[in-house]
């Protein structure tokens, strides 16, 4: 079966014209945090979802206000479980967002290239949520400091997913790969395409809404496992890390 996904993260509701959601801003408490995750996860579960790209973890949010819990990296780290082990009760996968942090106090990665300078404090809750959540998502942030990205968007960098590996061991899965802060820092979409997949990402979200653009880029990542460029290997870790995922037994 497809995994089926959204973002249904409470400030982002795509349901928002029929079906209320707190954002995660109005958060007070484990409880609250908890019943938050129950409710939606058993809402997304009768509509035959699978995945929800929440919560996210970032620490600030001054680009939209209402997309990070409040207080420090203690509390959002606490909340951010309580919902995510609310919404993984309802069989629902829990994401956690965006590695490693700092997507939304700088500039919308949407529109630019960004950057940003990451502390101890913007990993602590994937740490802290290693154990619980069962997929992480990577931001297109070029990144510094305690994560570094090696002058790449934190998405295309293996030294960025390998430090996220070194705790998480969940399926990883790309930020929106058209957005501007992605495409931008590349000269093509296949140089995009095979950078993305080579970096680590288990799966990679692509929005175009043409099924031939989709397909070209299942056949530029072939060209590049068939030569070498991207190892055959990790691709079937990949595909192993989703089968389970899905509740397959893997031989």
């Amino acid at each position: 079966p497809l995994f089926v996904t959204i973002d249904l993260e409470g400030c982002w509701n795509p349901f928002s014209n029929f079906k209320d959601s707190i954002a995660v801003s109005e958060i007070g408490d484990v409880g609250q945090a908890f019943q938050k995750g129950s409710e939606e996860g058993e809402y997304l579960f009768e509509l035959g979802f699978t995945i929800n790209f929440a919560p996210v973890v970032d620490l600030d949010d001054s680009i939209w206000d209402c997309r990070s819990f409040p207080g420090g990296k203690e509390e959002v780290a606490e909340l951010a479980e309580a919902y995510v082990l609310g919404l993984q009760s309802k069989k629902i996968i829990a994401t956690a967002k965006h590695y490693p942090g700092k997507t939304l106090v700088v500039r919308d990665p949407h529109k630019h290239l960004v950057a940003a300078r990451i502390d101890s404090e913007d990993i602590y809750p994937y740490t802290e949520l290693a154990d619980s959540v069962k997929s992480a998502m990577v931001s297109h942030l070029i990144v510094s400091g305690a994560v570094d990205s090696s002058g790449k968007p934190a998405v295309v960098s293996t030294s960025a997913i390998n430090e996220l590996k070194k705790d998480f061991s969940g399926l990883i899965i790309s930020d929106e790969v058209n957005m501007l802060g992605l495409k931008y820092f590349f000269n093509t979409l296949d140089e995009m395409y095979v950078a993305v997949f080579k970096a680590g990402n288990d799966v990679v979200l692509n929005f175009n809404e043409d099924p031939n653009e989709i397909q070209h880029m299942i056949e530029v990542v072939v060209e590049a496992v068939e030569s070498g460029e991207i190892s055959e290997d990790q691709i079937d870790n990949s595909v192993t890390k989703i089968l389970e995922l899905k509740g397959f037994g893997v031989i």
